[in-house]
């Protein structure tokens, strides 16, 4: 799993659907249902927004609805930055996608999808059970409900998907798709790629008549990966963790690739060096050095006082009488709650930080406290 945490967001980025703020609603829906994409970039004079099926819910009169009014801002990241950056902003804000910023302008886009499919090829999900990722209570609706009252759950909750119950059974699964694509009839006359006004009468209707009789069924102590796979034949659609044909949750793809955010990595403790003199001649100690050899210390050392926040060496060069440098270097160690120090001297620099490198090996913590630096 840690492989594609850090892979670049640039490598799973893709081609986005783009859209101009001022197309319509209808002009937007034709596309998405001809292209089977969830979403949209809608490009504008301000910032980059973001328009999906769920945003299409709330339409009223698409013909007359501009896509800029009712897209979101999107959130950007880096085509450089780890795929585990994008996933904790998409999942931590409750969020689709991503636009991917390379060099100041926008290269593609990156939704869960992609992410998704990407653990899918791996063993990543392997060990991990349905119950442990699921959503233990999502929101559903009944097969006689109508269609209004699906509407309105999805667009106050933000939801792609809901279950369909009878007398507590499993009996279907509604998508947005399914609403935005039943609610709004193409009209004759308009060229292609264009969908014309609902009838209010379609919201009327039981949800039994348009649901998906066949949704995507797992069981608790099923692996994530494998209910990942029959998610991601059906495009991404959410599966139905059941038992005894009974729901006991719902895993989408925001579940599926939320094991990602237990990889944390370990933030290295900063170091400075304050004072080091350039290397003089016959000095084997050459810039870059110090710092190395501070840092394998360090990192020796950070499991016994983790975590060490930051390590600062001040260096002080004394001349003697018989004009020889006497070298003075002190560390100090901060992690929280505690202060470590050490100090070395010697007449060369090398040796002389051999020796600090040594005894900071060597420190165990005070019991006196000291405030973290800032």
């Amino acid at each position: 799993m840690e492989r594609i945490a850090f892979q670049k967001v640039s490598e799973y980025a893709k081609k986005p659907l783009i859209f101009p703020s001022d197309a319509t609603a209808s002009e937007l829906m034709g596309a998405l249902r001809e292209s089977r994409l969830f979403e949209a970039l809608i490009t504008s004079k301000s910032k980059p927004k973001i328009i999906t099926l769920i945003d299409l819910l709330r339409v009223s009169d698409p013909e007359r609805t501009s896509v800029g009014r009712i897209s979101k801002s999107a959130y950007p990241v880096s085509g450089g930055a780890p795929i585990l950056e994008a996933v904790d902003l998409m999942v931590t804000n409750g969020i689709w996608g991503l636009v991917v910023v390379e060099g100041g302008a926008i290269s593609g886009l990156i939704t869960q999808l992609e992410v998704a499919r990407g653990l899918a090829r791996s063993e990543a999900l392997q060990g991990i059970r349905c119950r442990e990722v699921m959503n233990p209570r999502p929101p559903f609706v009944e097969a006689g409900d109508r269609l209004s009252k699906a509407r309105s759950i999805m667009r106050k909750g933000n939801l792609a998907y809901l279950p369909v119950l009878r007398d507590g059974v499993i009996v279907g699964g509604l998508s947005a798709g399914e609403l935005v694509f039943n609610m709004i009839q193409p009209r004759r006359g308009l060229r292609q790629g264009f969908r014309g006004g609902g009838n209010s009468n379609v919201w009327r209707i039981p949800v039994e008549s348009i649901m998906d009789r066949s949704p995507i069924l797992a069981e608790e102590e099923e692996p994530v990966s494998e209910a990942l796979k029959k998610m991601l034949r059906k495009g991404g659609v959410p599966c139905l963790v059941a038992k005894d044909g009974r729901l006991v949750g719902m895993i989408g793809l925001r579940e599926a690739i939320s094991p990602l955010l237990r990889i944390r990595p370990e933030r290295r403790p900063r170091i400075y060096v304050i004072g080091l003199p350039e290397a003089e001649v016959g000095e084997p100690l050459q810039p870059g050095i110090v710092e190395k050899k501070l840092e394998r210390t360090v990192n020796r050392i950070y499991k016994r006082f983790k975590p060490v926040v930051e390590v600062v060496v001040d260096v002080k060069r004394r001349r003697t009488a018989g004009k020889r440098n006497l070298y003075v270097v002190k560390a100090r160690v901060f992690a929280p709650g505690r202060l470590l120090t050490a100090s070395a001297e010697g007449w060369h620099l090398a040796e002389t930080f051999d020796k600090l490198c040594r005894k900071i090996d060597r420190l165990r913590p005070r019991k006196t406290a000291s405030r973290q630096p800032t």
